[in-house]
């Protein structure tokens, strides 16, 4: 995924809404703009409690009849049930999409693979963007996505016809980049606590206000009203929050579990969230929401039951050389 390109199945769930009210209605109940959006785009964004605080991110990707959103794994449930509480006259229905499946292609070498089975094909330029395209001879949605770590394309699959695909994709020899491999849990992990991108249900969750992810590009300030958006608004325009993502490097050879409690000074400053073993720097680190006082890099922090970390900036591995190649 440093060099090459990876092919990954990761789960999420999946929602679709049809209905003349859908973006209207959807805009309503998430810090993402989802009015103007066009057939192709697409965007990042949390659903807010009228406290402010996360109840799920999601991937918003809007065709010209329907809205996809891809959720947090097993958050569907939830966040339907969320959003029926205000569906009244609204002209929207909401349906699994089962149906459809994400093989993701991640890394470098991203881009060629697509070239190279999918001629004439033009990637999507803005973050999120999505096209159609024959890949191998079956047709996709083609997805960029912007929050795995690497430079990475989302291969929306039918259900009859990814296991097919997959196993094209696997075929193809690419020459000197070495072909695609696949990849799992692990790995993703790791490159995603590299580049310091927090996950839900791991590293922030409903006790956290949107700005204490690091996310700012997933939250408007122009879009108007929606549910939590006074909340959001005053932390942004008033002060900001208490709490802040930041970035550990662990002692020793093994990385902690988490949900560690972090001391700085002999006060409780946060908990662990990933911890992971890095390739890239041949150690164990992670990601933990602190409290400012602890935040600065530099800080040590000590972990309850023993052991000590320092606080990093973030990115925790230089991104600059990981962009698409063809």
């Amino acid at each position: 995924m440093r060099h090459g390109c990876g092919l990954a199945d990761r789960t999420c769930d999946r929602l679709e809404m049809l209905g003349a009210d859908r973006e209207r209605f959807l805009n309503a109940y998430v810090t993402c703009e989802v009015k103007g959006l066009t057939a192709g785009q697409g965007a990042y964004g949390f659903f807010t409690s009228a406290q402010g605080r996360i109840l799920a991110d999601l991937v918003l990707l809007a065709h010209a009849d329907r809205l996809w959103l891809a959720l947090p794994h097993g958050q569907r449930p939830a966040i339907t049930e969320h959003l029926r509480k205000y569906l009244i006259a609204d002209r929207v229905e909401m349906r699994q999409l089962d149906d459809m499946v994400p093989l993701t292609l991640a890394g470098p070498g991203a881009a060629a693979v697509l070239a190279a089975l999918a001629p004439g094909f033009e990637q999507p330029a803005a973050p999120w963007g999505h096209v159609r395209a024959m890949v191998a001879g079956t047709e996709v949605v083609v997805q960029r996505t912007e929050r795995l770590g690497v430079p990475a394309l989302i291969l929306w699959a039918s259900v009859s016809v990814a296991r097919p695909l997959r196993e094209e994709l696997l075929a193809w020899p690419g020459g000197e980049r070495g072909g695609v491999r696949p990849v799992g849990g692990e790995a993703l992990e790791a490159v995603r606590a590299e580049a310091g991108i927090p996950r839900f249900g791991q590293d922030f969750g409903p006790q956290n206000f949107p700005q204490e992810t690091g996310a700012e590009e997933a939250v408007s300030y122009t879009k108007g009203c929606y549910l939590g958006q006074e909340v959001v608004a005053r932390i942004h325009y008033r002060g900001g929050v208490q709490k802040t993502l930041c970035g550990l490097v662990f002692e020793g050879s093994a990385a902690p579990a988490p949900g560690t409690a972090l001391l700085y000074e002999g006060r409780e400053a946060g908990a662990i969230g990933t911890a992971v073993h890095s390739p890239a720097l041949d150690r164990p680190i992670g990601l933990a929401v602190l409290h400012r006082r602890a935040a600065a890099p530099g800080s040590r922090l000590e972990l309850a039951g023993g052991g000590s970390a320092e606080v990093r900036p973030l990115p925790l591995v230089d991104p600059e050389p990981l962009k698409f190649e063809v």
